[in-house]
């Protein structure tokens, strides 16, 4: 008797307009999450690129930084390799460098004192070995490195940082020529390498990395200094040990395992990218290979922080959406309350 009351009590309200009036209900609500979903996927589009021209532009900046310090050092040994005191002491015999040895020692430490970021400076002789220095390298076989390979052969070079003497530093290095324009040595400056890595500010998230893939400046909350962004070919990594590139007391080259990340680095492409760290995540760099030397800044950031505030707006609009909801159901009923003869009449 109970369940025949309620139905006939309920039966009014089963009215094509009261139908009508819940089928519009569900398709405005899925209007409405139409309109939400879709100012969602715009926001966060729109947030990502946003995020990949500001990517783009502190990559660029950063590389004309770096740029702009290695190329003054390099017209700075250029400079100081062509003192007459140094070069008459490197183009001089066995003989003759006891006398002229005073005079380009005096100038050697002259210039080492002259700058605070200067560690020593050094001249190595036709066959890359030191033949005066202001620190501890003296009669050092330096034949195998490639910043003297490079000077003796005629050219200015920039070393990566190397870590040496137990600390990192870089080389610097120019030819010495005597009176008939020929490689007689080279000069070689060590530079403490916090000029190199002040010179990419202090904004995290960015990696310098040489030719190799191989981390020479890391600002990110686990610096990795000397590790390969993926694990070198094994001719490629002897190599670099053999030159004692990295320094002399770096003896092995450890690499995590950004495959992609190395592969998009190799092919030199200053577009925006998209690889996976170790976890999984999703991260959107930049990156801008310099005009000096063969080596790449990346600037990058996770996916998941640069659409944190979209995902903060897409809660507000759900909350505030919730709301007009129930509102407007609660606006419907009262309506249908005040306007329906039978529920005035109960």
């Amino acid at each position: 008797m109970t369940a025949n009351k309620f139905l006939s009590g309920v039966a009014p309200l089963l009215t094509s307009k009261t139908i009508r009036f819940f089928l519009l209900g569900i398709a405005a609500l899925a209007v409405l999450a139409t309109i939400i979903y879709q100012t969602d996927s715009d926001a966060r589009a729109r947030a990502l690129a946003d995020a990949d021209h500001a990517l783009t532009l502190r990559a660029e900046w950063h590389a004309a930084a770096l740029d702009r310090v290695l190329q003054q050092r390099m017209v700075q040994v250029f400079t100081f390799a062509a003192l007459p005191s140094l070069r008459g002491f490197a183009a001089s015999d066995e003989n003759a460098r006891l006398a002229r040895a005073p005079v380009a020692r005096t100038e050697l430490h002259a210039i080492v004192d002259a700058d605070p970021n200067l560690r020593a400076a050094s001249i190595v002789d036709a066959k890359g070995r030191v033949i005066l220095t202001t620190d501890a390298s003296m009669l050092a076989d330096w034949s195998a490195r490639r910043f003297v390979r490079e000077a003796l052969a005629g050219r200015l070079h920039a070393s990566e940082p190397a870590r040496d003497f137990g600390e990192i530093s870089q080389y610097y290095t120019a030819p010495i020529l005597d009176n008939a324009g020929n490689v007689a040595g080279a000069l070689v400056l060590r530079v403490a390498v916090q000029e190199l890595w002040e010179a990419l500010g202090t904004q995290p998230n960015v990696l310098l990395v040489d030719e190799n893939g191989v981390r020479i400046a890391d600002q990110t909350n686990q610096p990795q200094v000397f590790v390969a962004l993926a694990p070198l070919a094994p001719d490629v990594a002897a190599r670099a040990l053999a030159e004692q590139r990295y320094g002399t007391e770096v003896t092995q080259i450890r690499a995590t395992n950004l495959v992609a990340l190395a592969d998009e680095i190799s092919r030199g492409r200053a577009t925006p990218l998209v690889y996976r760290d170790a976890n999984g995540h999703a991260i959107h760099a930049a990156t801008r290979r310099l005009v000096t030397n063969l080596w790449t800044v990346i600037v990058f950031e996770s996916e998941d922080a640069l659409l944190a505030g979209t995902r903060n707006m897409l809660g507000e609009m759900i909350k505030v959406a919730a709301i007009a909801v129930i509102v407007a159901f609660v606006l419907a009923l009262v309506m249908q309350y005040i306007f329906h003869p039978w529920q005035r009449a109960q």
